[in-house]
């Protein structure tokens, strides 16, 4: 860019930014992407540590079978072998049906046209996918159950003494799985973070005002079907276009204009009359060309001064209208309304000031506006109309294509489109990011919660003998019932700890997505903290409740 601005010095106001067309098509959605690629891993760590808690269990349930295979003269290795294949069939199950479900996720993604995602459409399962699925799931398959084939019995009559509850050994076994449904929750806690902080800055960047109201508004297309000899033809066709759309029962306002918010920008260097800046700092302004009424019919409020007329002809001083933002880095302190912009054609005498509208991104900072009437500066380009009615968006699409038929029959190809519908394309990325990770996040929890039951409820049969002889000597069914939570609670305490400082270490990445809140933000980490532990409580419910029911003689006859 400064290569062609300094080979050009009499156009020493373009200053043109070069960017790589994919930084261009993705450089926006990239950092959602990385945020999406790591809570798959996330997500996947919590199932490989589902998997290799169940093998566990296994491995422990099946210690003392494992330890008469050997003294029968079974060789290690095919109990190693037998290991390795139980854990692979599993998770070759569990990545048949994941990609069943990713092509019918896919095919309903890819037809998704809510959501202003680069290539949406061209999302699909190739074979890198599968290739990646396979290998996931092999090595998930491999790392699982490498527990149970490194823990075949060394001593059989170790082994065989092995089985019987509360011994030192099935102590260790229960706490390797503590640790790993830990490592459960810890990930789920950083990912429960992560999409809180997000969600919070979505629902930040839908409060952000517009500067327009953008209700009960719809725009179309309606260009010129050719380019006019002068203004003179031009404003005749505008004209007629905005009367015909006005005249039509229910319409409460018309006007056009050659850019929508949201919907492209262009912006110049510019200075006030007698203003002088160095060549690179000229303050710049997105410029709007506006039809006569176009600030009433979008809703954007005139501060000082007035609106663009029907007497401000090709023929008459130049006249500009300038937002609160740009009136205040020009002329700071003083009345916008009366002073000049100077440019290379003249002076343009500015006539009024109107709210700031939100044009380029709705997280970045208010940008200066200079708005040009169309009577006076249209070249016959793109134009849209833009109408503010109570009509439903059929009726009213029909009844303007019949009262344009005679002077622009050709608008009758052209789709409406309500202008929320551009808000709604702005936030579309967010809102994918936002649902996505709280799909994820969900998992998470729900994975979590299932491997802290199976953990409790195996624990609660380990110990039926304990909690037998418990409620003999005269536990109640709470005093019972408070043991197990109390357990389930301290799991929930040491992952949900573990995890916020993981937390804390992880999502000061996400800073550069976040708005509105910052990454350390007290009632997002408090209500991951509560959520955990309410998914804990929910989990540990039903064994406690099981535990607190068991018959004492029961409990102490299968010991």
């Amino acid at each position: 860019g400064r290569e062609i601005t300094d080979a050009h010095h009499e156009r020493n106001t373009i200053r043109p930014t070069v960017m790589a067309l994919d930084e261009r098509v993705n450089g926006r959605v990239r950092p959602a992407l990385f945020v999406l690629a790591a809570a798959v891993l996330a997500v996947m760590l919590i199932v490989s540590a589902n998997l290799a808690s169940l093998q566990y269990a296994r491995m422990v349930s099946r210690r003392r079978e494992r330890a008469v295979r050997l003294a029968l003269g079974a060789a290690r290795g095919r109990l190693v072998r037998q290991a390795l294949t139980e854990s692979l069939v599993l998770a070759g199950a569990g990545a048949l049906l994941g990609v069943a479900l990713a092509l019918g996720g896919t095919q309903l993604v890819s037809r998704l046209t809510a959501f202003d995602i680069p290539l949406l459409a061209r999302v699909g399962v190739n074979i890198t996918a599968l290739g990646v699925a396979l290998l996931v799931a092999v090595v998930t398959g491999v790392l699982a159950g490498v527990l149970p084939a490194l823990h075949a019995p060394a001593d059989v009559n170790d082994a065989l003494k092995d089985g019987h509850r509360g011994s030192t050994r099935g102590g260790a076994h229960a706490r390797v799985r503590s640790a790993l449904v830990v490592a459960e929750i810890a990930a789920a806690c950083v990912l429960l973070v992560s999409s809180g902080l997000l969600m919070r800055s979505f629902v930040h960047v839908l409060d952000v005002k517009l500067g327009y109201d953008p209700t009960r508004t719809a725009t179309m297309r309606v260009d010129p079907p050719r380019r006019f000899r002068d203004l003179m033809e031009a404003n005749g066709y505008y004209d007629d276009v905005v009367r015909r759309v006005r005249a039509i029962p229910g319409v409460n306002a018309a006007s056009l204009g050659d850019l929508l918010p949201f919907g492209g920008d262009r912006s110049w260097g510019v200075a006030g009359e007698g203003q002088v800046y160095a060549r690179d700092e000229y303050p710049e302004a997105f410029i709007r060309v506006v039809g006569t009424g176009w600030f009433g019919t979008m809703g954007i409020p005139m501060k000082e001064g007035r609106d663009f007329s029907d007497g401000d002809a090709p023929d008459s001083p130049r006249v500009v209208i300038v937002n609160e933002t740009l009136a205040r880095t020009l002329w700071p302190g003083r009345d916008a309304v009366g002073q000049a912009i100077q440019r290379q054609s003249g002076l343009l005498r500015v006539v009024g000031v109107v709210g700031d509208v939100r044009h380029d991104a709705l997280e970045g900072k208010l940008t200066g506006e200079l708005y040009f009437p169309m009577r006076q500066y249209s070249d016959g380009g793109a134009v849209n109309l833009v109408v503010r009615t109570k009509l439903p968006q059929s009726q009213l699409a029909q009844q303007v294509r019949s009262a344009l038929a005679q002077v622009a029959p050709f608008v009758a190809r052209n789709e409406w489109r309500p202008l929320q519908q551009l808000v709604d394309k702005v936030l579309s990325p967010r809102r994918f990011l936002v649902m996505l990770l709280g799909g994820f996040t969900a998992f998470a929890l729900l994975l979590a919660a299932l491997g802290i039951y199976a953990l409790v409820s195996y624990g609660v049969s380990r110990r039926a003998n304990e909690i037998g002889i418990r409620m003999a000597l005269g536990a109640t069914a709470r005093d019972v019932s408070a043991l197990v939570m109390r357990g389930t609670l301290a799991l929930a305490a040491s992952g949900t700890v573990i995890g916020i400082a993981a937390a804390a270490a992880v999502v000061p990445s996400l800073r550069g997505m976040l708005f509105g809140v910052g990454w350390a933000d007290p009632a997002t980490f408090a209500g991951a903290f509560l959520m955990l532990f309410a998914v804990a409580l929910a989990a540990g419910w039903l064994p406690a409740r099981r535990a607190s029911r068991m018959d004492p003689v029961d409990a102490l006859r299968e010991s």
